[in-house]
């Protein structure tokens, strides 16, 4: 069972809690989550960053291809329960107000651990610059620091979570709030030594202090 680490955060309305899980495989192994050509033609039907993200497809690479360099991946899952956010009455705000706390707070601490030990997969399409110099077809004007999501890549993280964390995703549907939102991101590495217990207590001192 993987170790779960219990966090807090204090917002302008409320102090909110949220839990974090790591677990280190072989970058080989999420292959087997790979389907591409599915992720891209769903982003192409329903996704308005398609082909205006230099980080998003079609331009995004196939995780097979990008992880091909890299041994070993810690692939990170933070979830929020919603409940905490009756403050907010809009449904669809607190789904919002969740996914940036759990968003920012990774992205914060995978960007931190790539310097040191790899590259990071980050929780959705990049946002180091606004807008996208992709819009106006100019290149990338941060490449070694865009990071792309398992889902631009292709990986189905559904089924990474259903296996790795025997927990399902659940997704806000009209009228219908989910119990917890989350997501899924990840560090490609190749020092033998980094542990999951070395970026728990990396996450502590980064996002937690």
């Amino acid at each position: 069972m993987n170790k779960i680490l219990i966090c807090s955060t204090k917002t302008a309305s409320a102090n909110l809690s949220y839990s974090v899980e790591m677990l280190s495989v072989p970058a080989s192994y999420l292959n087997d989550y790979s389907d591409q050509k599915y992720f891209l033609d769903l982003c192409n039907e329903g996704c308005i960053n398609y082909g205006r993200k230099w980080s998003c497809p079609p331009h995004a690479p196939d995780y097979r291809n990008a992880s091909t360099n890299w041994e070993r991946i810690f692939v990170l899952y933070a979830r929020i329960d919603l409940a905490q956010f009756d403050y907010i009455k809009n449904d669809y705000l607190k789904i919002k107000a969740a996914n940036s706390i759990l968003k920012s707070r990774a992205d914060k601490f995978l960007r931190q651990m790539a310097v040191k030990y790899g590259k990071c997969i980050s929780t959705g399409s990049c946002r180091l610059c606004k807008p996208c110099k992709c819009k106006t077809d100019i290149p990338c004007a941060h490449p070694d620091l865009m990071a792309y999501s398992f889902e631009a890549m292709g990986i189905d993280v559904s089924k990474i979570v259903d296996v790795y964390f025997q927990k399902p995703l659940l997704w806000y549907k009209s009228h219908c709030l989910p119990l917890y939102t989350s997501v899924v991101c990840g560090l490609l590495t190749n020092n033998p030594q980094l542990t999951v217990d070395d970026l728990y207590t990396e996450y502590e001192k980064i996002v937690m202090k």
